[in-house]
Parts: structure tokens; C-alpha cells; sequence
């Protein structure tokens, strides 16, 4: 596959895979008051990411590999997670304080989550969003975009960050702009943006280095746990 048809195409599926995710939260509903809509968008992201990913391994466009990690990197790699999230929250206030938004003009704060209980946001946030979400930015479309690797940004004679690495982080943090149709405001959407991008170029390279997804899945558990932690003191 060309390089360009690859990029196109890589783009458009994931397109159609969180799509069909942001369909089924809105179509279906469970009528099971534990259970958060989201999960049903989620859950379609996993099973079409699982099908994605089976049907082009199986067509040898994808290549998946599940190497050994020493359990070190994961510490790393939530500890490197961490500081990109302070980063980049510290990023997006100084961005939003020179174009002069206030970071919370509305009053919202992140609605999606404030009717949810610590345990649900335990279960289906901190860990199920976790996973089904990495299967989607890192297990697919990552793996899909693999060709593109020789193009990149290098950030250190032993660091070199990947064209796959950055379009995966890029979608990834564009993915929650998902967010607008909830009542969450705009300054605060935006710096989920920009700490989820930042957060997914962490993950993306983690993945591609040790050729496994468990350590972005753990990158990406650390990720949400000020959330989590939130949820205990409010």
C-alpha cells in the first residue's frame, strides 16, 4: 500500500471506528443506571478495533507484535505520562491566558463525568476507556500507519518520535473534541485536547519502542488517574 493511500486510509477508518462508537452511545440505550453511555461507545470501539485489527493482520497490512517488557519501562512510562500531563496543562492555561479565556467562563466543569461515582469512573474510565481507546490510537491505527515510520521528528540522538507516533496522538486528542456535544466548556475541552495529544505521543512512542500495547494502556490508566483521584475529594 502507498504510503499516501495508507495515510488516507488509516484516517478515514479510524474516522469510521470512533464514528460508529459515538453512534451506538447516542442510539442505544441500556436502561441500566450503573452502566454510563459512554460504555456502549467505548465497547463498539473495542470490538470494531479487534475486527480492524484481525481482518488487515490477517492480510499481512498490519503487523502486530507483543513483546516482552521489562516492568521498569512501565514505571517510565507512567512517570514521563505524568509530566506530559502537567505540561501540558501548564501549556494550554498559558495559551488560554495570552488570548485572554477565562479557563472556566461557563461554570462547567467536566460534566461528563460529574454525575458518575468514584467506582464507575474506576471501572469504566480509569481502566475500560483505558483499554478500548488504545486498541483503537495505538493498536490500530498506530500499527496502520507503521509504513510512515522512517518519517519523524528527532528529539535526541536515542529519542526519535515517529510520523505514526504523532497521527496517532493527534487523533487521540482530537477524538475528545467528542466532547462539545456535552455541556463541558469550550476552555476546558481545549486543554483536554491538547494534555490527551501530549499524553498520546507518550503512549505512541512506548508502544512502538517495546512493540507491545500494554505499556500505553498503563501510560494511558495514568493519564486519567487525577480524574479518578478528583473523584475522592469532590
Amino acid at each position: 500500500m502507498k504510503k499516501s493511500a495508507n495515510l488516507i486510509s488509516g484516517l478515514a477508518l479510524t474516522i469510521i471506528i470512533f464514528g460508529l462508537g459515538a453512534i451506538a452511545s447516542r442510539t442505544i440505550n441500556l436502561n441500566i443506571e450503573f452502566i454510563p453511555q459512554s460504555f456502549l461507545m467505548h465497547t463498539t470501539i473495542l470490538v470494531f478495533s479487534i475486527i480492524a485489527m484481525y481482518i488487515f493482520t490477517k492480510n499481512g497490512i498490519l503487523k502486530l507484535q507483543f513483546q516482552k517488557v521489562k516492568f521498569k519501562y512501565y514505571i517510565y512510562g507512567g512517570l514521563i505520562a505524568i509530566l506530559a500531563f502537567i505540561i501540558a496543562n501548564i501549556l494550554a492555561t498559558v495559551i488560554l491566558i495570552i488570548i485572554k479565556i477565562p479557563i472556566d467562563p461557563s461554570g462547567n466543569g467536566l460534566t461528563v463525568i460529574s454525575g458518575m461515582s468514584t467506582l464507575q469512573i474506576f471501572l469504566f474510565i480509569f481502566l475500560y476507556a483505558s483499554i478500548c481507546e488504545e486498541f483503537l490510537f495505538r493498536g490500530f491505527v498506530q500499527n496502520f500507519f507503521e509504513p510512515l515510520k522512517s518519517i519523524g521528528i528527532r528529539i535526541s540522538k536515542n529519542v526519535f518520535i515517529s510520523l505514526p507516533v504523532i497521527l496517532s496522538g493527534i487523533l487521540f486528542g482530537l477524538s475528545h473534541l467528542i466532547l462539545l456535544a456535552s455541556e463541558t466548556s469550550g476552555p476546558i475541552i481545549f486543554s483536554i485536547v491538547i494534555m490527551t495529544t501530549m499524553v498520546g505521543f507518550v503512549a505512541g512512542y512506548f508502544q512502538e519502542k517495546h512493540k507491545n500495547i500494554l505499556p500505553a494502556i498503563i501510560i494511558h490508566m495514568t493519564a486519567n488517574l487525577p480524574g479518578l483521584i478528583m473523584s475522592f475529594v469532590l
